[in-house]
């Protein structure tokens, strides 16, 4: 469970980027084998555009590092006891929660509309960091 509690030793917000996949080894190796041989119909964008096949893109992480925020990265079956607007949510889903509240920053349509780290570095700083200020 995600606890929507701030970072009681920095006061900080969270960033919650939540993935339309599921956790897991044989999810993780199905996606791996899913985005190499069809990549088109690969449902979950922001695991395309941030992972590459040894990982997460060095670019966006050293972007998410610098969010003055604790970043979550989570997976759809990991939000079946969070609150209605994360477990609701179309997904893939970035959330911030500040001051106890959470806030859907960025929704599947606008996340799906990525295909590069550039447009998806450009739309957090478009939808995220004003709402860590």
């Amino acid at each position: 469970m995600i606890h929507p509690e701030m970072d009681a030793a920095f006061a900080r917000p969270k960033v919650i980027f939540a993935y339309n996949a599921q956790s897991g080894l044989f999810s993780a190796l199905s996606d791996y084998v899913h985005k190499i041989v069809s990549p088109d119909t690969y449902a979950c964008q922001l695991c395309a555009v941030t992972y590459g096949n040894l990982g997460m893109r060095s670019v966006w992480s050293d972007y998410v590092k610098a969010l003055p925020a604790k970043v979550i990265f989570t997976y759809k079956d990991k939000l079946k006891a969070e609150p209605p607007v994360m477990k609701n949510a179309e997904l893939p889903a970035a959330f911030v929660v500040r001051d106890g509240e959470i806030t859907l920053a960025v929704a599947a349509k606008d996340l799906n509309a990525c295909y590069t780290e550039e447009a998806l570095m450009a739309l957090c700083r478009e939808k995220i960091e004003p709402l860590l200020h």
